[in-house]
């Protein structure tokens, strides 16, 4: 009220609701950061398009300066929420680190699967870590990698139960030959049916093997991505 009853040539500078609605943009601006869709949501309130620029300024304001302080609320309860892991956009800088290599930082004891891997191996390395991929390396040829393969793959494998007695396999075109003696064959899991509850990520406690079923072998080569992105150790 004491903006509209200042003495001016111009009476009703402007009205109180109108700072009401400048600072409330504000606010939310600098909590949110967000500029495009508050201004659209504040247009569709009050129904007064006169109001885009002066929203927009403000909004566009309140971002830079919040930027300035710290990260926006929604990324801030990211941090704070466990077991969510976050990449930021930009990595800081740090001088004492330009000298590293990824040798330097890098973990010793690799966690990996053979490309014919026994079951129970599986099954051990899913409970008793909480990757979310693992390498997979050809220890008969050179130690090589052969490649890599998700926890949510392994886990539907063994739910399709994918494996068989025998570790000599070969594959041949949509089957895996893992005998010859009784000629036993089990057919390749498809990738519709290992995508299918990705979202749901199943539990390796959820599968249900038998005793006996721990010595066998699961084949996994037709589900490794061999293509994976490597880092040279002196890079």
């Amino acid at each position: 009220d004491l903006l509209t009853t200042i003495p001016s040539r111009r009476p009703n500078m402007a009205y109180t609701n109108t700072y009401a609605l400048i600072g409330a943009a504000a606010v939310l601006g600098g909590m949110a950061r967000m500029t495009i869709s508050l201004t659209v949501i504040l247009l569709e309130c009050t129904g007064n398009e006169q109001f885009v620029l002066p929203l927009m300024l403000t909004l566009m304001t309140a971002r830079i300066v919040g930027g300035l302080f710290n990260d926006d609320l929604y990324h801030i309860h990211i941090h704070l929420k466990k077991g969510v892991h976050f990449l930021e956009a930009e990595l800081k800088s740090i001088t004492r680190h330009h000298r590293l290599r990824a040798a330097d930082v890098m973990g010793h004891h690799v966690l990996f699967l053979r490309p014919v891997e026994k079951v129970s191996m599986i099954v051990d390395l899913l409970k008793n870590s909480k990757h979310s991929n693992f390498c997979v390396v050809d220890t008969e040829n050179g130690s090589v990698l052969y490649g890599t393969i998700g926890r949510h793959a392994l886990t539907v494998l063994l739910q399709q139960r994918a494996f068989g007695p025998r570790s000599d396999s070969t594959i041949r075109k949509d089957y895996i030959e893992v005998g010859t003696e009784k000629e036993i064959f089990l057919q390749i899991v498809q990738w519709d049916v290992i995508e299918k509850d990705y979202v749901k990520n199943p539990s390796v406690d959820d599968v249900n093997i038998r005793p006996e079923e721990y010595n066998f072998t699961v084949d996994l080569r037709p589900y490794v991505n061999i293509a994976p992105i490597a880092v040279q150790e002196f890079a």
